[in-house]
């Protein structure tokens, strides 16, 4: 089987382009330790992920895929996300807590806050990233910065409900990951890699279909 793959389409969404396969594994590798380093601060994960995926359409369509384009999508997505960084931050913690405590046994009621926080941690990561691969699809600059971020939160928000196989495909990737890291903990390092693919993939399915 020849690694040029005509699956994906370009920007137009009609006309197929050219894919190395192992030139993408290598992109999405380097685009996942690029994210994860951008997201150590925790507040500015919406943003290292919205810069992640960008990065990887635009390498799928043949565009500028260069690191200084991944830290410039990234200083431009950095302002007007602070919010839901924080928000994202915070449940971060809360979610980390809750599965230390339940692993060593004093998570109150851990029959039923468990699995809450697993169903709840899901959705909310779906949501993470449904809206992080929006962003990218309004233009604006830094004044018009939470605008941006406010109409891809409502875009993906409505695409998590509305395109659910999707949302689906994006649990898969989540379970994936969690799998990945239960087998061998420094794989966590490929986690973010995996997501961003499957984000950016995820987009260029929802599109291909409307």
């Amino acid at each position: 089987m020849s690694i040029m793959d005509r699956t994906i389409p370009a920007s137009n969404h009609h006309e197929p382009i050219p894919v190395n396969r192992f030139a993408l594994f290598s992109e999405t590798l380097l685009a996942g330790v690029l994210v994860l380093v951008l997201s150590l601060p925790l507040v500015t994960i919406p943003a290292a992920y919205a810069a992640g995926i960008a990065h990887l359409e635009r390498h799928l369509d043949g565009r500028d895929d260069s690191v200084r384009g991944l830290w410039g999508t990234f200083k431009a997505a950095l302002p007007g996300s602070w919010k839901l960084g924080a928000l994202t931050a915070g449940a971060a913690v809360v979610i980390v807590l809750n599965l230390l405590l339940a692993w060593v046994g004093q998570l109150p009621g851990r029959e039923v806050v468990l699995p809450a926080t697993l169903i709840l941690a899901a959705c909310g990561a779906i949501l993470l990233l449904r809206t992080a691969a929006a962003w990218s699809d309004f233009p604006g600059d830094r004044t018009h910065a939470k605008e941006r971020w406010t109409s891809a939160l409502g875009t993906g928000r409505a695409l998590s409900l509305k395109d659910w196989s999707g949302s689906a495909l994006l649990a898969a990737a989540l379970f994936g990951a969690a799998v990945f890291v239960w087998m061998l903990v420094a794989l966590f390092v490929v986690v973010p890699g995996t997501l961003v693919l499957a984000s950016a993939a995820v987009k260029i399915r929802s599109a291909r279909h409307t």
